[in-house]
């Protein structure tokens, strides 16, 4: 059905992509992508190891907050920095298209992102218990129920300021920051070298389901991985499909907050 629709609606067409807002160059997108994949973690590391923090795994809950909004807040800056930078160079006639852009397409990029996200929920369902049905057939090993050691770390932490902040998180920045890496800098600037639309969000859902590969438990990545490079397809299409990035961190959040939300209806 979540196909269907998809087509149904004609997602998968290039005619039906949206006008891009994205406005910084090859250059600038690869130093984003490394700012946001490198330096984001050198710095969370950093600011640790000045607290006096062991950056060995797993990480204290305080310290693996602290690490994540750094590394969040890291790529975040960068972004409105090179943004900036971008506008410096292009004066008034863009800013002023991009104004009026972003007042007229504020509640569309929306509701792209939560309709997309409802679409697509139960495709990444099937995707991630086909995964789990072929690795039990194989091994004998059924996928465990939680499949990120991220929850496994807010299970432990209980109802305090803490699990709040991780939640905040999880929910808003990090989606933030790797839709700005990933269907920002890399998928918009693989675009930019010459690889076809579907080509730039094939390779870009590929390297954001493998860079969770660390953070998912050994037998729940027959289940999670291929679930998450069906995810990062989804928001690579919506991303194209509505031409800025609010629709896909929308639809990003609302993946992480359904995923917090059936872990917390699970039995201790």
């Amino acid at each position: 059905m979540s196909v269907a629709l998809l087509w149904k609606l004609k997602w998968f067409y290039p005619t039906c992509a949206a006008p891009h807002q994205w406005r910084l160059n090859t250059n600038q997108n690869v130093l984003l992508a490394a700012c946001g994949i490198l330096l984001s973690g050198i710095v969370g590391a950093l600011l640790l190891r000045a607290m006096g923090v062991a950056t060995e795994s797993p990480l204290p809950s305080f310290a693996l907050l602290v690490a994540l909004v750094a590394g969040s807040l890291t790529t975040i800056t960068v972004f409105l920095v090179l943004i900036q930078i971008s506008r410096g160079v292009a004066q008034g006639s863009v800013h002023e298209h991009v104004s009026k852009a972003s007042t007229n397409r504020v509640v569309t990029n929306i509701a792209v992102g939560v309709i997309g996200f409802l679409i697509v929920w139960p495709l990444i369902q099937m995707t991630s218990a086909l995964g789990g049905a072929v690795q039990f057939v194989f091994t004998g090993v059924r996928a465990p129920t939680v499949g990120h050691q991220f929850l496994e770390t807010i299970r432990e932490q209980g109802n305090n300021p803490v699990t709040w902040g991780l939640v905040f998180t999880v929910v808003i920045l990090g989606p933030l920051a790797e839709e700005i890496i990933w269907r920002g800098a890399i998928q918009q600037g693989l675009k930019q070298i010459g690889l076809p639309r579907s080509a730039a969000i094939l390779i870009t859902a590929t390297m954001f389901a493998l860079v969770h590969w660390g953070a998912v438990p050994e037998y729940g990545r027959a289940a999670a991985i291929p679930a998450l490079a069906v995810f990062g397809v989804a928001l690579g299409v919506i991303m194209e499909r509505a031409g800025r990035l609010w629709s896909s961190f929308i639809a990003h959040a609302l993946f992480n907050c359904a995923n917090l939300f059936l872990f917390s209806m699970l039995p201790k």
